[in-house]
């Protein structure tokens, strides 16, 4: 009688354990989801990019070098402006995309090309810097070019979230529109509000680009 009681004891611990852990995963991808899937997104086209930057020609790294630093005989010659506005245009068109595909219901499609196409480059730049200069592109890059780099990441992670989330819900008042459907347009004017915010930060980065590249790279080459 006893083992059949432990036994019943010990199925239902093990079903509750089970339901635990279900719902704290649960849980987990309602809170953490999204910022882990573009946290993973971005990881990937950075390893991608690393990869192919010893296979990289000259002309694709001068064709990319608006958009990532691949070239660096040419942002050594140009003003110190023009190191932040080149810095902040590159960085504006990533947000301008997913800012449009927020406000598309099919935007939440061909959000992740955002934070992969630009892990791709971070990567290409680092490895590029790595194979053509060595230990000191290594020091060039964790020196001047990380910090702007970093900021301006989070800032489009944070952005592909928020465009993500509002695109869902456009999504759903477009084709599954009821009586209990919210209106979307709250959620468009906190978009906005948060874009902006997310351009502030953008401009922070370009700066920090410029003060470091200024300071620093001076250093190096």
């Amino acid at each position: 009688m006893k083992s059949i009681v432990f036994t019943f004891t010990r199925r239902r611990n093990n079903h509750t354990a089970t339901r635990r852990n279900y719902s704290s995963v649960t849980v987990f991808l309602k809170r953490y989801g999204a910022i882990s899937l573009f946290v993973f997104v971005y990881a990937c086209g950075l390893l991608m990019g690393s990869l192919s930057a010893k296979g990289a020609d000259s002309k694709l790294l001068d064709g990319l070098n608006f958009l990532f630093t691949t070239n660096l005989s040419a942002r050594m010659d140009q003003p110190v402006f023009s190191t932040f506005a080149t810095s902040f245009a590159s960085d504006f068109l990533f947000l301008l995309f997913v800012f449009l595909c927020g406000l598309s219901p099919w935007g939440m499609a061909v959000t992740l090309v955002a934070p992969a196409f630009k892990g791709f480059g971070v990567g290409l730049s680092a490895g590029y810097l790595f194979i053509t200069y060595g230990l000191k592109g290594v020091g060039f890059y964790l020196l001047v070019i990380l910090a702007g780099t970093f900021i301006f990441s989070f800032a489009l992670i944070i952005e592909c979230i928020q465009a993500n989330e509002l695109s869902c819900r456009i999504a759903k008042t477009v084709f599954f529109s009821g009586e209990n459907m919210q209106p979307v347009s709250a959620y468009v004017h906190n978009f906005l509000l948060r874009s902006f915010y997310m351009l502030l930060i953008t401009a922070v980065a370009a700066l920090t680009d410029m003060l470091l590249w200024t300071g620093f790279s001076g250093l190096f080459f």
